[in-house]
């Protein structure tokens, strides 16, 4: 959308009202009879990488508590596997498959933070990534959840948006100074995920590797919360759990990241509870992140809400035990998703062809010995089957209104995507080398070199036709390298096989940077139809209308894409320009207001505050949004030619000439109608 419009108004002269307040001192209260609890959870830790020298404060708290050897995750993806970590339900329970879907809280299965709110515990969590963002679900039963991570507006709905742990623990441990006894913190650090770029002097920690000096950063961020703890007296009466929500491949059986294949590179993670009332020992037997919720419940003096799990707390575990997990993301490249059974000795891994691993002898899985033990590939794969069998259809025909919306918009409805479980789909573990050639030219691709992935990309989307990542991303590399009209080729051709609100949206995207307006609003319309709480998509038809000069239907759509997103800023920002295009001024400056609360550093936002204020008489309080726009964007001309005029309309007319002046001097030629309006305005 166009930004704000210039300024030029008489200001009248307000006087600031400073507002200022006072928070009552702690009272003094008797210590709890419950523990405290705080759970850190770090994204992308692998279990092998504790107790080599750079992880010094996990591995304090795994000597002094309980380290459980033998832990996995239930799904190799961060929002999934924090789902169980919540709720103590498996992903076939839950529902939640894949990273982007929505978890929805159920009455008769209430969150972990929900269950300690209820009995007193005054609750706060504080996440690394969008993945983890409140629209995905997890936010229900916090009095505080802390999500503010700023989002590229180029980037979309990236779920890999991220901040420092530093910046999550500053803020977890501001609340945890004021948090009265009887506190639930959650902290979720995203650091060890790709691509790692460890804070300087980490990685020389960690001898020189990247990943593992992003590891030792988070495991630094650990200390500080233990020092707040030790700082108010905390320590004795609180339990931290440590627990990895997945590994990382690493090169490992040739996956590099995590999410497509299931061995123990990826499903393996680090699992550590320390306190004062639990005695040091090592646990070697298969537990599971789906027992932690429950453990921690107990650990409360509350019943676990979920049946089935495994008592952390008890001095020996079933050695018999099978754990659970899955990942169904292979299907988004066309591959079969795969489902696992891991017990002390034996692991089953099923697809389209069926793995067998002794634990025992082969512990890093290199030998399939299925075809010689056809007994235990017999009831395992029975006991895997009754698992999944208890979960929800995970794809359904395309609704019959739906279809019809879709037609009249000049669209065949294609497949769902991705389409339940092709059983001639290929084992992941089979092409995994393409899922590398596929991130190589991802990263290129998001580095800002699309041309260098374009042949990558068109092979793969060649190759898999049915793999909506491996089209979405074509497309997107066809866009960004200038060549929009190719792209919108890629995707119509996309959206003809497959049934996709995303690739719907990102159709838009391309039809209007190839200026073909008439088709990016049909396939914005197209998503809607498939997903009407799509915010992406309701941003996307925002942004159209206001084009078209509708600016009461881009207020409209704005307005919902927020109330569905309300943690991206471009949204607020986007309703607050549609409400000032409408005059309503006081509602405009509300939005740009909740986008700076979310992002302050945002400058369209800033630089659209400093606009009202200006057009209410307010200049010389503009002045600092705009130079705040100004520190975050420095060719920001638009922002620049503003300053000068809330100088000018607060009475400072020689600061307001040498903003004009600076504009004529360093403005490239295509800022002409700010080259213009500083040349006038400058007397």
């Amino acid at each position: 959308m166009k930004r704000v419009s210039l300024v030029l108004l008489v200001a009248l002269c307000a006087a600031p009202v400073f507002m200022t307040s006072c928070r009552a001192g702690r009272e003094s209260s008797p210590p709890p009879a419950r523990p405290n609890i705080v759970l850190i959870t770090i994204d992308t830790l692998r279990a092998d990488r504790l107790g080599r020298g750079f992880t010094p404060a996990i591995d304090a708290l795994a000597t002094a508590g309980v380290r459980f050897d033998n832990a996995r995750t239930t799904v190799p993806l961060t929002l999934p596997a924090h789902v169980t970590i919540m709720t103590g339900l498996l992903p076939t329970a839950h529902g939640v498959r894949e990273n982007g879907a929505v978890f929805a809280p159920q009455a008769s299965s209430p969150t972990l933070a929900r269950r300690l709110r209820d009995a007193g515990y005054q609750t706060g969590g504080f996440v690394g990534a969008y993945v983890l963002d409140r629209r995905f679900g997890l936010a229900d039963g916090f009095d505080a959840y802390d999500d503010r991570v700023r989002r590229d507006p180029a980037e979309g709905a990236r779920l890999e948006a991220q901040r420092p742990g530093s910046e999550v623990v500053d803020a977890a441990v501001a609340w945890l100074q004021q948090a009265r006894p009887q506190f639930f913190l959650w902290v979720h650090l995203y650091d060890p995920h790709a691509p790692y770029e460890p804070p300087a002097g980490y990685r020389e920690k960690a001898g020189g590797d990247a990943y593992n000096g992003e590891v030792a950063y988070a495991d630094a961020q650990v200390a500080r919360i233990v020092e707040t703890l030790r700082a108010r007296s905390a320590v004795d009466s609180t339990v931290i759990a440590i627990a990895g929500d997945h590994g990382e491949g690493l090169g490992d059986h040739g996956e590099h990241t995590h999410g497509m294949l299931a061995y123990d590179s990826t499903l393996k993670v680090p699992l550590v509870l320390s306190g004062a009332t639990l005695q040091p020992r090592v646990v070697t037997t298969p537990v599971s992140l789906v027992d932690l919720a429950p453990s921690l419940l107990r650990l409360a003096g509350l019943a676990p809400s979920a049946a089935g799990s495994a008592d952390l707390l008890a001095q020996s575990q079933p050695s018999e035990r099978d754990v659970y997990a899955e990942t169904l993301y292979p299907r988004s490249a066309g591959w079969h998703a795969l489902g696992v059974l891991a017990g002390e000795r034996w692991k089953l891994i099923q697809s389209s062809e069926t793995e067998l691993y002794d634990l025992s002898s082969d512990p890093v899985e290199q030998r399939n010995v299925a075809a010689a033990h056809a007994g235990v590939v017999q009831g395992m794969t029975a006991r895997l089957a009754t698992l999944q069998a208890a979960a929800p259809a995970t794809s359904a025909p395309v609704a019959a209104e739906a279809s019809e919306r879709l037609r009249a918009l000049g669209y065949v409805s294609g497949a769902s995507a991705p389409a339940g479980i092709d059983p001639r789909a290929p084992n992941p573990a089979r092409v995994i080398e393409a899922w590398g050639r596929f991130e190589t030219a991802l990263s290129q691709t998001n580095a800002g070199r699309p041309q260098e992935a374009l042949a990558a990309l068109k092979a793969l989307a060649g190759s898999f036709p049915n793999a909506p990542v491996f089209q979405t991303t074509y497309g997107r590399a066809l866009k960004d390298a200038g060549r929009p009209a190719e792209a919108v080729a890629v995707y119509r051709q996309a959206v003809a096989r497959i049934r996709d609100a995303g690739l719907y949206h990102d159709l838009a995207i391309a039809a209007r940077a190839a200026g073909n307006l008439t088709e990016a609003l049909r396939a914005e319309q197209a998503a809607l139809a498939l997903e009407a709480r799509n915010p992406a998509a309701l941003n996307g038809l925002g942004l159209l209308h206001a084009e078209a000069g509708r600016a009461k239907e881009a207020a409209a759509s704005f307005e919902q894409a927020a109330a569905l997103d309300p943690s991206n800023a471009s949204y607020w920002t986007n309703l607050g320009n549609a409400r000032r295009e409408l005059s309503d001024l006081p509602q405009a400056e509300s939005a740009y207001r909740r986008a700076l609360d979310v992002d302050p550093t945002y400058p369209d936002a800033a630089n659209g505050l400093g606009t009202i204020l200006v057009q209410t008489g307010r200049a010389a309080d503009a002045v600092q949004w705009f130079e705040r726009a100004l520190q975050h964007q420095s060719d920001f001309y638009e922002a620049r030619l503003n300053l000068g005029i809330a100088f000018q309309e607060s009475g400072q007319r020689e600061r307001a000439n040498a903003v004009y002046r600076e504009i004529l001097a360093k403005a490239p030629a295509r800022f002409k109608r700010e080259r213009e309006a500083a040349a006038q305005l400058l007397r």
